[in-house]
């Protein structure tokens, strides 16, 4: 008896919160309607900022030619010059402003469609209501290639046309792809999907942000705006300075995080390597974006970017036997995570096409995450590789200088070999009797 009232009173509370439930829609519905009972909603304001981008827009574009003519005119000065370049940059500068306010008032008609007015899209075709929709706020009906001073960026041009320019004091690239009508819509869906994944986050996605997708009028090109983190991909810095064990767990981790972010949406990248991967101030690791032309399929084989003696195509795609998945992207974390930790050291590959690890020196948590990285089967996943304990290290270590006196470093996540003493110098480590509340003792 006990049990079955106890059963009616749960049936009872669920009613209630269904009710109260409802009471709150119809408040919220009663709210957003109340202005629009005596009229319906248009999209003049669109419009008119429409109307003064046009404006903006036209005179930019005869600015921009006036520079090139003075450029190729043998009496041009300098100050001219410089006059013109400050100018289009002022134009520049209030186009985007137009264009911020117009996604504004895009999102403004998206929530009345989705909420009241389902017909605007039909009522209004002209605005492009449904374009905006479908991309995620991700596309701009309103941005063109000749409205921005761009630079051909030859030594990153491998494969798409890309160049250099600069929007609002930021340097930004554009990456261009050759569409049809099949894959514009393709580029259209793929490039919102991963847009809406990042916005849920933004920077701690950890993957690049897409600012603008925007069409070519003239020819078959899909334009992407992404920001230029120059000199900042594991390619371009172990190059030239090379992370240190602390920084590249720090940047790995936040590489994790970006495929996991991917993966928890259903999204497999399949082009990660060094090129594409970014170490901002060689401590916040982001992955980039994708060729959004191609499926998965496509990008992981086209993704054959070796690390010295490996590739980064995991051993069952290269047999035929499965289509990429997220295993197959962090197969490809581990190699970059190995390639970051043994250099140019020459690796073997096993008969099932797994890298050699044995005989490498390195820390025992650091070989063990690769074991379990770089292996046939049962992998590690992005959720697994994040709650490793190489990542999971103390925020306040002691350190001990070359003087012999200690200091604690705060925020700073250090491997084993790194915070490993001998016993001469932690008899040189004097604890205090002041215990913080966090647990570590204060360091003298």
């Amino acid at each position: 008896t006990y049990s079955g009232i106890m059963q009616k009173i749960h049936q009872e509370q669920h009613l209630l919160h269904v009710i109260y439930q409802k009471y709150l829609n119809s408040v919220e519905f009663k709210k957003q309607i109340t202005e629009w009972l005596d009229a319906s909603p248009t999209i003049d304001d669109l419009l008119l900022i429409k109307k003064r981008m046009k404006n903006l827009k036209a005179q930019l574009r005869c600015k921009l030619a006036e520079k090139i003519n003075l450029e190729e005119s043998d009496d041009c000065s300098e100050s001219e010059i410089a006059k013109l370049k400050e100018a289009i940059s002022i134009l520049q500068n209030s186009v985007f402003q137009e264009i911020y306010k117009e996604q504004k008032e895009y999102e403004k008609l998206n929530h009345l469609v989705q909420k009241l007015f389902p017909e605007l899209p039909l009522l209004y075709p002209e605005a492009g209501i449904l374009e905006y929709m479908n991309s995620g706020g991700l596309l701009s009906l309103s941005l063109e290639r000749d409205l921005l001073e761009a630079e051909p960026m030859k030594e990153l041009s491998t494969k798409r046309p890309l160049v250099c320019s600069e929007v609002q004091g930021q340097k930004v690239l554009l990456k261009g792809y050759t569409v049809d009508m099949n894959t514009e819509t393709r580029v259209i869906e793929r490039a919102a999907k991963y847009h809406k994944v990042w916005k849920e986050l933004k920077e701690e996605s950890g993957l690049v942000q897409l600012m603008f997708l925007f069409l070519c009028k003239s020819d078959p090109v899909a334009y992407l705006m992404v920001p230029y983190y120059a000199g900042a991909s594991l390619g371009a810095l172990q190059t030239t300075a090379p992370l240190n064990s602390r920084e590249t767990l720090k940047v790995m981790k936040g590489v994790a995080r970006g495929l996991h972010t991917l993966h928890r949406a259903g999204i497999v990248h399949g082009s990660v390597h060094k090129n594409n991967v970014f170490a901002l101030n060689r401590e916040q690791g982001i992955v980039g974006e994708f060729d959004f032309t191609k499926s998965k399929a496509q990008r992981a084989l086209l993704n054959s970017m070796a690390l010295d003696d490996y590739s980064l195509i995991c051993p069952e795609l290269k047999q035929g036997k499965h289509l990429p998945s997220p295993a197959s992207d962090m197969f490809a974390f581990g190699c970059l995570l190995c390639w970051l930790f043994i250099g140019n050291q020459e690796i073997e590959i096993n008969k099932d096409g797994t890298p050699q690890m044995d005989g490498f020196d390195m820390d025992h948590k650091v070989k063990s995450l690769l074991l379990n990285l770089l292996c046939y089967n049962d992998r590690m996943t992005s959720e697994q590789v994040l709650s490793d304990e190489c990542f999971l290290l103390p925020e306040v270590i002691p350190v001990v200088s070359e003087n012999g006196s200690t200091k604690c470093e705060h925020g700073k996540a250090r491997t084993e070999d790194e915070i490993s003493l001998s016993d001469e110098q932690n008899s040189k480590i004097v604890p205090s009797e002041n215990v913080e509340p966090n647990g570590y003792s204060e360091c003298v």
